[in-house]
């Protein structure tokens, strides 16, 4: 597998662990939560993340519109902008894979359980794949989360898996994904956040699958607007060993 081939397969892995969708406090998590928008509530998540593969550098804009179709179902768009920097081969920037997401709550939270959900996803081939900006095929995942208030701490777990589409290629597989995420409320407008995730990779002959730590925060600046920060660390070569991620959160 080609450096190219793998920088290509983190993006499209990112398209499901890095582009979560979610309300205050779930940027800038890769882990999923167990909330829905709410009924008529439409929101705008705008991001953008770096990352630096052993000088080839990859930024990756993305585009959330989300929509509360009813109390317990959300519709949403994740759009990236993917924006290369390879060594000897210059830039190359364009729409990626454009993800549809459904998300469903399947059990609300009370005293004694968490809050469940359930999402589900497509990622289309809209990413020119010639240019390293798409996988070329459709993939297809669903996530179950569960999400937990306990005082000024709320934790977040989820467990997907990912149907990969081939595209020919024998040595690509299934992925599952996980995480686990923690969101401390410092103040009632200030949060701490802290997460573990990770996937098998997608390319059969690598060995070492991504698994990464995120420390961020979140600084709600009014009801409508929240804006975040996170750093990423890697624990293995799967992915750059440092990214960052910036956001804002939107709610009209």
């Amino acid at each position: 597998m080609s450096v190219r081939s793998g920088i290509a397969a983190v993006l499209f892995i990112a398209a499901f662990i890095l582009c979560p969708v979610g309300a205050f406090a779930y940027r800038p998590f890769a882990t999923e939560d167990a909330g829905v928008a709410g009924r008529g509530v439409a929101q705008l998540e705008l991001s953008r993340d770096y990352l630096n593969w052993e000088g080839d550098k990859e930024n990756m804009g993305l585009l959330v519109p989300v929509y509360g179709v009813s109390r317990v179902v959300e519709l949403s768009a994740e759009i990236p902008y993917l924006m290369h920097d390879y060594k000897g081969e210059g830039k190359r920037n364009g729409i990626g894979d454009i993800n549809l997401v459904g998300k469903f709550l399947l059990v609300e939270e009370n005293a004694g359980r968490p809050s469940l959900v359930l999402k589900s996803a497509v990622k289309t081939k809209s990413g020119d794949e010639a240019k390293g900006l798409g996988s070329g095929d459709m993939d297809y995942n669903i996530t179950a989360a569960a999400s937990k208030v306990l005082g000024t701490l709320t934790l977040h777990g989820m467990f997907g898996y990912t149907f990969v589409g081939d595209n020919g290629d024998d040595s690509v597989r299934n992925i599952s994904l996980y995480g686990l995420a923690a969101d401390y409320s410092v103040t009632a407008r200030f949060h701490l956040a802290a997460e573990i995730s990770g996937s098998k990779h997608p390319e059969m002959t690598l060995l070492e699958d991504p698994l990464s730590a995120l420390l961020g925060v979140a600084r709600q600046l009014s009801d409508k607007l929240v804006l975040d920060a996170g750093l990423r660390y890697s624990f293995n070569k799967a992915m750059p060993k440092w990214s960052t991620t910036i956001g804002a959160s939107l709610t009209f």
